[in-house]
Parts: structure tokens; sequence; C-alpha cells
């Protein structure tokens, strides 16, 4: 049967887009036999043969092939740490609501948490952190008093997050993280005017993260570089006032801002490369998120005892 003019014209269109899809196939394909990996630690390319990064000495696992490394990112989820914190943060709040529920409160606290429901999760309270509950400082930080505050925070954290881990790289964003959240605790457990305190929320911690952008726009002074100050500047006055509001702890924000200033003024943005220093930031790392732990831990354990424990 002879295929009429428009009928031959779909067909080469078809066979068109099958050989286009083959090519695509095979780039693929041949990218993942590529004979380089990517040394996790200072990001050099080196020969597939290789165990160890000649340039830092690094362990390099087959993960590290770049054409390995590619294919995955199209099927499994690329989990940065500020993805983790975000879903840490969802999930403290979940099990905050829990708690609420189980106290009576309205619409199960999505409009706002009680303060004894937030002591007994691990809030910043300032009476227990005197009695030596000092984890206090640091779970207060992933701690949120409603809804609305959870969404703002986590909504400029996946901002500013993105940009230090980018710019820093994981380790080191998370060392900031953490520094900031505490040293954003830590001003506000000592402000003179508060008495008594009973803060959460990891405003202090974004706002670390901005200090440390702003700082890295000061220490590259390119065209990139004043864009970053210029844009992280702004953001630190529009939630300065914002902190001017009645129950929002401005100490904090300051506290968490002046230690990011601190960190991305003393720490280089560019990876480390000595076996020194990758060691450094690696411990370092796994202590800040052994930290973590231990704080959802002692989360737990006052959800199970239904009170604070014991000083």
């Amino acid at each position: 049967m002879q295929l009429s003019p428009r009928q031959r014209w779909k067909l080469r269109q078809y066979q068109n887009s099958i050989e286009a899809f083959k090519e695509q196939v095979r780039d693929t394909f041949k990218g993942a036999m590529a004979k380089q990996k990517i040394c996790p630690a200072c990001r050099a390319l080196v020969s597939a043969k290789e165990t160890r990064c000649p340039f830092c000495n690094e362990y390099i696992t087959a993960f590290n092939r770049v054409g390995v490394r590619r294919l995955s990112t199209g099927v499994l989820p690329d989990i940065t740490y500020t993805k983790a914190l975000l879903g840490l943060n969802f999930f403290l709040f979940a099990v905050s609501l829990v708690a609420a529920t189980k106290e009576g409160a309205q619409f199960g606290g999505l409009l706002g948490l009680d303060g004894f429901t937030l002591i007994r999760l691990g809030s910043n309270y300032s009476e227990f952190v005197r009695a030596g509950q000092y984890w206090r400082l640091l779970t207060g930080a992933f701690l949120h008093g409603s809804l609305i505050h959870l969404l703002f925070n986590m909504y400029a954290l996946s901002i500013a997050g993105d940009g230090v881990e980018e710019m820093y790289g994981s380790s080191r964003f998370i060392v900031a993280y953490v520094w900031a959240a505490l040293c954003g605790s830590l001003a506000s457990y000592w402000a003179p005017w508060h008495s008594i305190n009973n803060m959460v929320g990891a405003s202090g911690a974004i706002f670390g993260l901005i200090g440390v952008m702003i700082a890295y726009g000061y220490r590259n002074p390119s065209g990139v570089g004043e864009h970053i100050r210029s844009m992280y500047t702004r953001w630190a006055i529009y939630g300065l006032i914002y902190g001017l509001m009645p129950g929002v702890d401005n100490t904090a924000h300051i506290g968490g801002m002046l230690g990011g200033l601190a960190f991305g003024f003393l720490v280089s943005d560019m990876p480390p490369v000595t076996r020194e220093s990758i060691m450094i930031w690696r411990v370092l790392n796994y202590i800040c998120w052994l930290a973590i732990a231990g704080g959802i831990v002692m989360i737990a354990v006052t959800m199970v005892k239904g009170l604070a424990p014991a000083t």
C-alpha cells in the first residue's frame, strides 16, 4: 500500500525522534563509562583507577565516577544539607503538633503552640538552661511556635541555606548553621532584658547564614560579590525591622548574624585541599550532626516522660 506524502512525512518524523532518543541514551551511557572520577573532598578530576585522590589523599568510591553521579541525579533526589534541615524542621513541627493535640490545643496547635508544650519539647527556656539543660540552646532553634513561623523561616532557609552550601560546601555549611544557632540562642539567653526567656525558631541560625553571605560579599569585591552583599544586607535590614514587632526575639537575630559575620570573615570559601584541613572539617561536620541527633533524642525523652527532664 502506497503511503500519502503526509503519512510519509509523519513516518520520517517518528523515525527521527527514535534516532534522537537512541543517541541521547548512547551519550548518557558514554558519560557513565567516563574514565574519570570526582574527588568528593577537593572536587578534582582523577583517573578512574585511583582509589585515593593524588591531590588531597581522600578516599574515592565508585559512586564518585562522573557518569555514575550524572545517572544517579536523574533517578535519586539530590539531598543537600539544606534540604535535610528543612525536612528536620518540618518533622519536629509535626511532633510539636502531636504533643499540642494531646494537651487539647485548639486546631492542634497550628495557629500557635502554648509555652508549656514548647518547654516540654526543648525550647530555649532560660530557667531550665540555668539549671544545666544546655542542650536547649540547640533544640530551641529547631522548634517553631506556629505554622506561619515555620513557613517564613523555612522559606528563608531554603534560599540562604542553598547559597551558603553552594559557596562553602556542605561541611562548612552545617558548622556555620549550628554555630549561628548557638550564637543566637546564647544572645537571647544572656540578654539582660530577658529575665525569663522561652525562645524557639531557626531565625537566629538563618540570620547567621545571611551574615556569612554578607561577609562573603565583602571578601570578594567583584560584581557577583557586590550583588550578594547588597541582596543579603537588604534581607538583614528587613528582618531586623520585622524583629521589632512584639513577640519577636531580635536579640537572637542579632546574635546569630554576628556569629555568621565572624564565620564568613574568618573561614575561606575555597575548598580545603590539605589532608589536615579536610579532616578538621569532616570531624566538625560529624560533631554538628551528632549534636543535632542528641537534641532529637532529648526531645524524644521529654515526649515520653511528658515533662521536662529532671535537672
